[in-house]
């Protein structure tokens, strides 16, 4: 009988938050639910995995059953890691929508919306790649040579620099403001994010502006080319 009250202490003690995880979670080993993550009435969350979980992805769940609505289509969010930190997400108010976003230096690492209805996802956008393609490809059909020329001095950069471009994706709004659709988007992209001199010849910068529907299609609503556009980042 003297066992009964410890036992019942650590039952508790393992289901209290921690790092500022939602209470009462069901998640796999490895991952937590972040209160940043919550949708307004906390029915929704997603999962986010420590640096050392294997196969890592970041989940919409349900939180009291830990089912899984979705697997969201982006690169991995963690709890902590070096140039890459979750955002709180942004909802709709009656949990429709979500715009899921994880940060890093120089762009997003994860921008993407979610369209729940019934308690199931019926589509999701990646508006870090969609926005980026579009950019892309309109900055090359207006200055074909002069692309092509920054592509080749900063093919190397890696990965997360498309075309070796700096491209920034962002949606109007912040945490605060309830979500809702038409969402307004931005994209901006330059060749040299750092404004390094000695560079002008191949320096090539551009901004577009878009709006994605109640269907989750993104449509181009502005685009231009000029000095580097003031992306929150640069």
């Amino acid at each position: 009988m003297k066992l009964q009250p410890i036992l019942i202490f650590c039952f508790f003690a393992a289901l209290g938050p921690s790092n500022g995880a939602a209470v009462g979670q069901t998640v796999p080993v490895g991952y937590t639910i972040l209160d940043i993550t919550l949708s307004p009435d906390h029915r929704y969350g997603v999962t986010v995995p420590d640096l050392n979980t294997p196969n890592p992805q970041n989940s919409l769940v349900e939180v009291e059953t830990g089912r899984v609505l979705a697997v969201i289509q982006a690169n991995t969010g963690y709890e902590s890691a070096n140039h890459n930190s979750v955002l709180p997400s942004r909802w709709a108010q009656d949990d429709s929508l979500l715009l899921w976003e994880v940060d890093s230096k120089w762009c997003d690492t994860a921008l993407v919306l979610l369209k729940l209805e019934n308690g199931t996802v019926v589509w999701q956008l990646n508006l870090l790649k969609t926005g980026q393609q579009a950019i892309l490809a309109l900055t090359k059909r207006a200055k074909p040579k002069k692309y092509f020329a920054a592509k080749e001095k900063t093919r190397d950069s890696g990965s997360d620099y498309p075309d070796g471009f700096t491209v920034d994706v962002v949606a109007e709004g912040n945490e605060n403001d309830a979500l809702s659709l038409p969402l307004k988007i931005h994209a901006y992209l330059t060749s040299n994010p750092k404004s390094i001199a000695g560079q002008e010849d191949t320096n090539l910068d551009s901004r577009l502006d878009a709006v994605v529907d109640k269907d989750g299609k993104l449509r181009v609503t502005n685009f231009h080319l000029g000095v580097m556009p003031p992306a929150p980042r640069w």
